[in-house]
């Protein structure tokens, strides 16, 4: 059996393991800045391994591909160190 993890790394990218699906899933809101629906979006192949972008300067969302270290990407969260 696979385990299925997600690790938050220290101003840097979510990294996935265990062979779990990867799809985008947008959020539409109504009169309230609340999800009311959610469209599923494009899906991504299936792989035992993901980098994902935490960042949001990735040239290649959703996946990472470095920007984080040019924009010196802080999380903010103390519990990381």
């Amino acid at each position: 059996m696979t385990t299925k993890k997600v690790v938050i790394t220290k101003n840097g990218p979510y990294l996935v393991s265990g062979n779990l699906p990867l799809a985008k899933e947008i959020a539409t809101t109504g009169k309230e800045p609340e999800p009311e629906k959610w469209v599923k979006g494009k899906k991504y192949p299936q792989k035992k391994f993901y980098v994902l972008c935490r960042c949001g300067q990735s040239q290649n969302k959703p996946f990472c591909d470095g920007s984080n270290l040019e924009a010196h990407f802080n999380d903010g969260d103390e519990s990381l160190k």
